[in-house]
């Protein structure tokens, strides 16, 4: 019996590796929906143990090839409050990035909308001000504006134009599911520190960001949005707790 457990148990998380791998060659919105809120759980932790296993190879990689120097999760430590850091980095910043990067995969005006307005806010904190979206004593008003007038833009065109822009979805899915990878990947480089060897370097730096951008977006269209928050949460937990 013990052994027909671990078998299932080996054939469980061979399956949900096979489905990723098959979501990668062949992204689709439209996959049928799993509502069954325990299962989906399950399924959600199995995902932490994969990409948990994956992450300690890239470890041991990364420390006899590589030089990475601090993690960003050490200069959001900085900025905030241990409480603060915590309900950031557990809560807020899972919603902000599932927001920005996963919430509009499955296509609605309403998200796309949400997703454009976060998204613009933390371009224009950082490129455009030279400071953190955490940064809430300057030019807040200015980000917010300007984040909310391209917010309202995309909300009038997403909504005049529906239909073309759901067609426009459904036809190029693939690429935007790989773009939203690759940008929330880069995202995560400091680039005022991005030397060339770096830049060639992009897929082992950010391994960990590739990984979970790819199985958080098969996880949003597959149990849904609130279930990408939860696993993005679950995977900041070991670095949270790492800089305390």
């Amino acid at each position: 019996m013990k052994n027909q457990n671990k078998n299932s148990g080996k054939e469980v998380i061979v399956q949900k590796i096979k489905a990723i791998v098959n979501f990668l060659k062949n992204p689709d919105s439209k996959l049928s929906r799993s509502y069954d809120v325990k299962k989906n759980l399950k399924s959600v932790f199995i995902f932490y143990l994969i990409k948990l296993f994956f992450l300690l190879l890239w470890i041991i990689v990364v420390i006899t090839w590589a030089e990475l120097g601090e993690p960003p999760v050490v200069d959001i430590r900085n900025k905030l409050s241990p409480l603060n850091f915590m309900l950031y980095a557990l809560l807020f910043g899972p919603f902000l990035e599932e927001a920005i990067f996963r919430l509009s995969l499955v296509f609605k005006p309403l998200y796309i909308t949400i997703s454009v307005f976060l998204l613009t806010y933390v371009l224009t904190s950082k490129l455009g001000f030279g400071i953190s979206h955490l940064d809430i004593d300057k030019y807040v008003l200015e980000r917010i504006l300007i984040s909310a007038l391209f917010a309202l833009i995309t909300y009038f065109y997403a909504n005049k134009y529906f239909i073309y822009f759901l067609k426009f979805w459904n036809a190029n899915f693939r690429w935007i599911y790989y773009t939203t990878i690759i940008v929330f990947a880069l995202l995560h480089l400091d680039l005022s520190e991005l030397t060339f060897n770096k830049f060639l370097l992009f897929p082992l730096l950010t391994f960990p960001q590739l990984l979970g951008g790819t199985i958080n977006g098969y996880i949003r269209i597959k149990y849904g949005f609130i279930y990408s928050c939860l696993f993005h949460s679950i995977n900041n937990i070991l670095p949270v707790l790492s800089v305390l």
